[in-house]
């Protein structure tokens, strides 16, 4: 199962987990899954954000140790690079 799938505002379940505060789901998410806690919604938001938006201070400090131990593999780093690389261009034009 791929529990990095997103929804129509690609919203990962980490995302909803955050925005909800549902400590208990972004530990197994982040812990269990290893997913990626860089990954933006339309809005440009990651799951940190929610979690501050939402005033989550549990589910912030979860993340934040998170993404200071996280390492993307070279897969999602290719993307990632592809993705900023994108961005860059279309806020050229």
């Amino acid at each position: 199962m791929d529990m990095e799938q997103k929804d129509y505002d690609s919203r990962t379940a980490l995302h909803v987990a955050a925005a909800e505060g549902h400590t208990e789901v972004v530990k197994f998410l982040i812990e269990a899954c290893k997913v990626n806690p860089f990954v933006k919604d339309r809005w440009g938001n990651i799951p940190l954000d929610d979690a501050v938006q939402f005033n989550h201070l549990e589910v912030v400090k979860l993340l934040q140790d998170y993404q200071d131990s996280y390492t993307l593999s070279e897969t999602q780093a290719e993307a990632a690079a592809e993705a900023l690389s994108k961005e860059n261009l279309e806020s050229m034009v």
